[in-house]
């Protein structure tokens, strides 16, 4: 179901993925209308599912994690179920899509240097065989689509 978003919501979802913490007072001064307008439009895109939380962003490299690998899985006759269930348990991987082709899963891994990464590939040995890039950057993060 796709809901139709007039001026004020752009203006409304722009501000609210540069600063997902902007009061209501800013973002109405902002957008031109008042606080009680932007707080109903505000709920109105929560409640049609545009809008579906605020998070926190989280640096990894603050935490320690030093590299981020994007793994390919593909799984072995029989083991898909098992792998994902496996994939979702691992606390490293911090986003996993599953796919088409002969892949079946492509995932993101955080890790805190090189040595870390055979052993956590050799718990999916027996589901899975992998394909493994280092990142090097990230010229486009996840993003929100154009609205």
């Amino acid at each position: 179901m796709e809901t139709a978003l007039d001026d004020l919501d752009r203006t409304i979802l722009t501000a609210l993925a540069g600063d997902a913490r902007i009061s209501w007072k800013d973002l109405a001064i902002e957008a031109g209308v008042s606080s009680p307008t932007i707080r109903d439009r505000v709920r109105r895109l929560q409640d049609t599912g545009v809008v579906q939380g605020f998070a926190v962003k989280v640096s990894p490299a603050a935490l320690g994690y030093a590299l981020e690998a994007v793994v390919r899985f593909k799984p072995l006759p029989g083991k898909q179920h098992i792998l994902e269930q496996q994939i979702q348990n691992t606390d490293r991987v911090v986003q996993c899509d599953k796919v088409t082709g002969e892949d079946g899963f492509v995932a993101r891994v955080l890790l805190r240097d090189i040595g870390e990464l055979d052993p956590l590939l050799e718990t999916f040995g027996r589901m899975a065989t992998t394909n493994t890039s280092i990142v090097k950057s990230s010229p486009v993060r996840m993003r929100p689509p154009t609205f």
